[in-house]
């Protein structure tokens, strides 16, 4: 089920709990999501296969399997708060990707614990989430995210999942407007982007 999907009440989520195709209500929201897509497929320069992206088929995995010749598999509408990756993806995968999907997700521990157990132990998870910032009282969170992360709060999560990073960037992907509040989300830096790798087991 995706955002679009006539039979989902407002204000509910898809049972995956990620959006496959989120609607686009404004020409700044669509520019928005543009200016994310751009700061994501920049900060990758290579993908190995196999290649897992965690969700539905979207945009920004069709993308990527253009730019890179690979062929990306998705976890689908699969509920990954309540299935484990391993059952419904054995792998093992040289590359995990899991763009803007944490924030979604009631346990993304979990999430990141199973993916840690389909990865090579040479691959790579590449992920985005939303960055939390000391100003989301100005904002708000946003209504279809469970989690925000400040920077400290991700790279914990990382360390506790058992990740090493390897890469960490962060970008504003804000799109300039009228007005006070779109001035400052245009100046802060709004998305994490991190490469890193499973750490050996103990």
């Amino acid at each position: 089920m995706s955002a679009t999907d006539p039979n989902r009440r407002p204000g509910t989520c898809s049972p995956a709990g990620i959006q496959a195709e989120v609607a686009v209500d404004s020409a700044a929201y669509a520019q928005a999501a543009r200016r994310r897509f751009q700061a994501t497929l920049g900060a990758i320069d290579s993908l190995q296969a196999p290649v897992l992206d965690l969700g539905p088929p979207n945009a920004l995995a069709r993308e990527l399997q253009r730019r890179f010749g690979v062929a990306i598999e998705n976890t689908g509408t699969y509920d990954l708060d309540r299935e484990r990756l391993g059952d419904l993806r054995p792998g093992p995968y040289a590359t995990i990707t899991s763009f803007e999907v944490l924030e979604h997700l009631m346990n993304p521990l979990f999430v990141l614990d199973g993916s840690r157990d389909i990865l090579r132990p040479d691959g790579v998870l590449l992920l985005s989430v939303p960055r939390r910032n000391s100003w989301e009282w100005l904002f708000g969170k946003c209504a279809e995210h469970f989690h925000e992360f400040a920077p400290d709060e991700l790279r914990w999560l990382l360390d506790k999942a058992g990740f090493e990073v390897l890469r960490w960037e962060e970008h504003g992907t804000s799109e300039l407007g009228p007005g006070i509040r779109p001035l400052l989300r245009r100046l802060i830096r709004n998305l994490i982007f991190v490469r890193c790798r499973p750490r050996p087991r103990p």
